[in-house]
């Protein structure tokens, strides 16, 4: 797990709030995908935080997992 995959999970609502490690958030994605879709869920996961679920400036707008984010539910 990297940067982009930690926040992202985080942001979207993969992962719970006591996921602090990227050891804690690994284990709890890897209920989420089949092991022989793990390293293209791991680049979805990087790619969507790189061009879409930025930092600073999520594009929420054009975000297709708009519907399903904590981030938009909850509040930013």
């Amino acid at each position: 797990v990297d940067t982009h995959v930690f926040r992202v999970s985080h942001r979207i609502g993969l992962v719970p709030k006591r996921c602090t490690t990227t050891l804690s958030v690994e284990l709890e994605l890897v209920k989420y995908f089949p092991k022989d879709k793990l390293s293209l869920a791991h680049h979805w996961l990087l790619l969507h935080g790189r061009y879409t679920c930025t930092a600073r400036a999520p594009k929420c707008k054009s975000c297709s997992l708009s519907d399903v984010c904590l981030y938009l539910k909850v509040g930013k």
